[in-house]
């Protein structure tokens, strides 16, 4: 019921109600228990509410799992993964993530691993499982104990069970004493299978028949006594030796080829009386021993000799007389025989030069040079010494009918040192390298009242005395490409200059550094040109590789001659000689203006090297042919010094070098002297080289 609110009215007074008044009772709310919540919180309500949760997360798991399938070999395998995984037909529903899985099948090695199974597609993977090893069961007829080989190695067994075999295919060897090998080719399958071999052994040995004359000899093979004869054996296949021996009797070694199965009867063997042993001593000890006619050793000796007959010895020694003896032993028979020998001398004269030397004969000193020596008629070493000599030793057998002299040249150290010298040798570019050995003091250069003379050509004191080498000929077309493959002397108006042995030209002077570098390397010396970046920088003149000759060198060689200096190649006169050389003649009349027109050298341009005569120290083309790259920097001195230049070998630092020896080119009096001097760097087609190297 609803109770209406008294309104008051202004300045009025209260109006009496005498209506019965409404009071107010106290109220409590009752509890009444709700249905709907009875119901929510009921068994079926929580039953209906997991299953629509289950289902919600079976829905987000489905949309979110991804296909995980194994594709495995052999199909039949089992396949298990750790975590969570929904199988479903031929793999599973994983969750994208890591999976560590195992897949096992009877017979095959189980394998493991970890797979990842991304968000954005399906996971397939394909898995192959190892085959278990198989065994193998070798079972014999008969049945006797057997080494097993597969594949010709032996492997171990257990009364015929081989285990753990890798499945494939192999080869089987059954062993087993006095039986024939059997071999067979089988599978195995593996799986843990057991594979069964049945081998049928067939008897490797053979009856032989043993007889000898006289009867009861004992019979042994490999050290093991068989029986005595007659005898039948059983002796089992391949070669065999026995031994047939009586006593009193020489033992008789017979060969067998036994082959199973074939039984064989031996020729009876005869065994004829025993040898005699004679136990022999020489003083002194070491002497030959020959029984007629065949050398049996060096005493002490044990010599076995025939009985019944006579035997003749002979024993030699050097430096001993030989002795002969006879000697007959009866069968079975030992003896000793102790045979002194004596010796026999010969004289020995020994000299030296120089005389009064000291001489030592094997090892021991034995008196001075000059003197006779009576030694035995044996093998000595004789070496004679003085001090301040290298020693000289030889070996002799002195003669008893005949006086020997042995006469010694000693040498100084240093004579001795230059003997280890090799004259000559080839270089690996293959030129033929001269030894050269100059002590010599003389003037380069020319007078200036000389005809021809040139202003550069002022003349030196030059000492000479430091020992080299020196190219017999320049470098040919063909030496030098082995340095440089592709290089070319090219052509003079379709006259070539390029064939192999011919000398090369259009080289620089810096070509012909280079090839010495390269020669040095090939020849395992030490390079005198020092490079950077390949351009030459400086030289060492303590090395011992190959280089270009100095100018002194070139003029020594050239001109010096028993003291004088040449003028010409040919001489100090002119004209020129019959094949002196090749210079511009009339065969270069088409090639050049200015030519010698009534000499011929046979070439219009250049010459095959050694074309001419050597000068006197066995040198070619030092004048002719082609000019020649030096290897000192071109200066011109004053002139005005009277000092003597030792072994000069010219600046470290200067723009040209120094051209030496005229040219096929060159057919004037200025450039046919020796003393003619020019310089330059670039190529020309007259200019090549030689080279030369110092000893150190």
């Amino acid at each position: 019921m609803a109770v209406k609110e008294a309104i008051p009215v202004r300045d009025e007074k209260p109006t009496v109600d005498d209506s019965p008044l409404i009071e107010p009772i106290g109220f409590t709310p009752v509890q009444i228990s709700s249905t709907r919540v009875r119901l929510f919180f009921s068994k079926r309500a929580m039953i209906v509410v997991a299953c629509l949760l289950l289902s919600l997360l079976a829905l987000i798991y489905l949309v979110a799992a991804r296909s995980l399938i194994f594709e495995t070999v052999p199909k039949n395998a089992s396949v298990s993964i750790e975590g969570f995984a929904l199988p479903l037909g031929d793999g599973h529903l994983v969750l994208p993530g890591s999976y560590n899985y195992t897949i096992s099948a009877e017979g095959y090695l189980p394998e493991t691993g970890e797979v990842e199974v991304g968000s954005d597609g399906h996971s397939r993977h394909s898995v192959t499982l190892d085959k278990l090893p198989g065994h193998l069961q070798v079972e014999t007829d008969p049945p006797v104990p057997v080494k097993v080989l597969i594949n010709g190695n032996e492997v171990p067994n257990k009364n015929g069970l081989v285990e753990n075999i890798r499945p494939g295919s192999l080869r089987v060897t059954v062993l087993s004493d006095r039986y024939l090998p059997f071999t067979r080719e089988i599978k195995i399958e593996g799986l843990d299978n057991i594979h069964r071999l049945e081998a049928k052994l067939r008897p490797g040995w053979a009856n032989i028949r043993i007889g000898s004359n006289p009867p009861g000899a004992t019979v042994t093979a490999d050290g093991k006594v068989l029986g005595t004869t007659p005898l039948n054996i059983e002796l089992v296949q391949g070669d065999r030796v026995i031994s047939i021996s009586l006593p009193d009797h020489k033992t008789v070694d017979v060969p067998i080829a036994v082959t199973a199965g074939v039984d064989q009867t031996l020729p009876t063997v005869n065994l004829g009386p025993a040898d005699g042993l004679l136990r022999v001593v020489t003083n002194p000890e070491g002497a030959g021993v020959t029984v007629d006619g065949e050398f049996r050793g060096h005493a002490p000796l044990e010599l076995e000799l025939a009985s019944g007959q006579t035997h003749r010895l002979r024993f030699f020694k050097d430096g001993y007389a030989s002795v002969e003896h006879t000697i007959d032993l009866s069968a079975g028979m030992e003896r000793d025989l102790n045979i002194n020998l004596n010796a026999v001398y010969g004289r020995v004269f020994v000299t030296s030069v120089p005389s009064d030397a000291e001489v030592y004969i094997d090892g021991q000193y034995a008196g001075r040079s000059g003197q006779a020596f009576n030694l035995p008629t044996k093998s000595h070493s004789i070496e004679v010494r003085k001090n301040g000599y290298q020693a000289f030793d030889t070996r002799v057998i002195p003669s008893d009918k005949l006086e020997q002299t042995v006469r010694a040249v000693l040498l100084t150290k240093e004579q001795a040192r230059w003997q280890q010298v090799p004259s000559s040798y080839r270089h690996a570019a293959g030129g033929t390298m001269k030894l050269m050995r100059p002590n010599a003091v003389f003037t380069m250069g020319s007078s200036r009242r000389e005809q021809g003379r040139r202003a550069n050509e002022v003349m030196r004191q030059v000492s000479l005395n430091r020992p080299f080498y020196i190219g017999a000929t320049e470098v040919t077309n063909g030496e030098f490409r082995r340095f440089k493959r592709m290089h070319t002397s090219r052509h003079v108006n379709g006259v070539s200059l390029d064939n192999d042995n011919l000398p090369v030209v259009n080289v620089s002077w810096a070509d012909a550094a280079l090839f010495c570098n390269w020669l040095s390397e090939r020849d395992g010396l030490n390079p005198v040109y020092l490079t950077e970046r390949g351009k030459i920088v400086g030289f060492d003149s303590a090395a011992d590789g190959y280089r270009l000759p100095t100018e002194a060198e070139w003029a020594w060689l050239a001109r010096y001659d028993k003291g004088t200096m040449r003028k010409f190649p040919w001489g100090n006169e002119l004209p020129i000689g019959a094949n002196s050389g090749n210079y511009a003649d009339s065969h270069a009349a088409k090639l050049i203006p200015a030519v010698l027109r009534t000499y011929s050298d046979r070439y219009a341009a250049t010459a095959p090297v050694a074309s001419y005569s050597p000068n006197p120290l066995g040198i070619y083309d030092l004048g002719g042919n082609v000019s020649e790259w030096i290897h000192d920097l071109y200066t011109i001195g004053t002139g005005l010094s009277s000092r003597v230049e030792e072994n000069p070998i010219g600046p470290q630092d200067g723009d040209y070098h120094v051209i030496r020896g005229s040219s096929w080119r060159h057919s004037g009096l200025t450039e046919l002297r020796l003393s003619y001097r020019d310089y330059g760097e670039a190529p020309r087609n007259d200019i090549g080289f030689r080279v030369a190297r110092w000893i150190n």
